[in-house]
């Protein structure tokens, strides 16, 4: 059979089918080599919010406490009526594993995203994830990673030429201040170019040392014991006497808590204490009572003010004081009366003198009481007589003839 150019021999199929697979294999590696290709890994998507995405793109790289994990998948803008400051979203691809431990061990929901540059020059920025703590919990699935920004060049170049700025301004007013001062006008002109301010300082820093002269001197005294001062300092009687006297103070000081003594009995004695708190509560008792009649006399008065009640009435009516006025000058008319008639009854005036002073009179009254004593004497025993005997006397004869 003649063989035609368009046939494939199986050979030839095979050589292909080789030659492809070199090629697969040789891409695999290739793209293995970069770190961005591995078909047999799984991914964790997380995502962190930014102010701004400032030099950060698709494809950067993330980081683990500098350690390389993942890149970014997607920068998106956030809506504007976001309530957030963030304004940018990085939605980033890490790898599942680090070292053979699963990534979310190490990042947490307490793990912070930060920008940061990649060099001092360059603009591009990587995102860093600082490792969680165990307060925080494994992260999930489109966790969304707290975030902060690092300073970057730029806000370097502006921050410097705010103080740029800053400084431009101030020069013009230390500009007028220097050439005042150099001119000798104001405060800071006249301590410059004033010569006496300069005699004057020096004048007080000699004043200073012969004032720190004096001081040596002192102290020198001091240290030799001179003087009350140098005695307190440096002789030893006194701190004896001071030893001593600390020593008694805490001998009082144990009799006290050991009760003994006045101060200690007064200190420790629970019934002298019980004592005084009964004779406080005993003096509250009579305080609240002497307010009280103090609040009734206080009244009283009150009322004795107004003409109210008997002695208001005593004190401000007119009428019963002329009526007390006459039934007093009345009581010592009689008792003028009783007085004239008591003399003339010790005189034996009338008929009470003469029974006052009549001896007759008082002996017939004695005779007639001691008469009268016998009489109911014999009353009595008839009585007596009458009550054991009565057929005695009520037996009645009765006669005709």
């Amino acid at each position: 059979m003649v063989q035609t150019r368009n046939a494939t021999t199986l050979s030839q199929l095979r050589v292909g089918i080789f030659a492809l697979a070199g090629l697969l294999v040789l891409a695999f590696l290739i793209l293995n080599s970069t770190g961005d290709f591995n078909p047999f890994s799984t991914k964790l998507r997380l995502k962190a919010r930014f102010a701004a995405a400032d030099g950060l793109r698709n494809g950067s790289e993330v980081q683990l406490a500098g350690v390389r994990i993942g890149k970014v998948q997607e920068v998106i803008l956030l809506p504007p009526d976001s309530p957030e400051e963030a304004k940018v979203e990085a939605i980033m691809l890490v790898d599942n594993e680090l070292g053979g431990r699963p990534i979310n061990e190490r990042i947490r929901t307490d793990s912070t995203a930060q920008l940061i540059a990649v060099s001092v020059l360059a603009n591009d920025k990587v995102i860093n994830i600082m490792p969680g703590t165990a307060k925080g919990t494994p992260v999930n699935e489109d966790h969304i990673l707290e975030s902060s920004e690092a300073i970057s060049i730029n806000q370097l170049t502006k921050t410097g030429n705010d103080l740029l700025q800053q400084i431009n301004r101030l020069a013009v007013p230390a500009n007028e201040i220097l050439n005042k001062a150099n001119q000798g006008e104001g405060t800071i002109g006249r301590i410059v170019n004033d010569e006496s301010l300069y005699r004057n300082l020096d004048a007080t820093v000699a004043e200073t040392r012969l004032t720190m002269v004096k001081l040596q001197t002192t102290i020198e005294k001091l240290n030799r014991g001179d003087g009350t001062a140098g005695q307190f300092i440096n002789n030893p009687d006194l701190y004896n006497n001071l030893n001593r006297t600390v020593a008694q103070l805490e001998a009082i000081s144990s009799d006290i808590r050991q009760g003994r003594g006045t101060a200690g009995k007064f200190v420790t004695d629970d019934a002298l204490y019980n004592e005084t708190r009964a004779a406080v509560i005993d003096l509250r008792t009579t305080t609240s009572k002497i307010n009280a009649i103090a609040d009734d006399l206080k009244i009283i008065t009150g009322d004795m003010a107004v003409g109210s009640g008997s002695l208001g009435k005593l004190l401000k009516d007119e009428k019963l004081y002329e009526d007390t006025r006459d039934t007093i000058a009345r009581f010592n008319s009689t008792a003028t009366r009783l007085e004239n008639l008591l003399a003339d009854a010790q005189a034996g005036k009338g008929t009470i003198g003469r029974l006052v002073t009549d001896e007759t009179l008082y002996n017939s009254i004695n005779q007639t009481a001691s008469n009268v004593n016998q009489l109911s004497s014999e009353g009595t025993k008839l009585l007596y007589d009458f009550r054991q005997n009565p057929r005695k006397y009520l037996r009645i004869r009765v006669s005709i003839f």
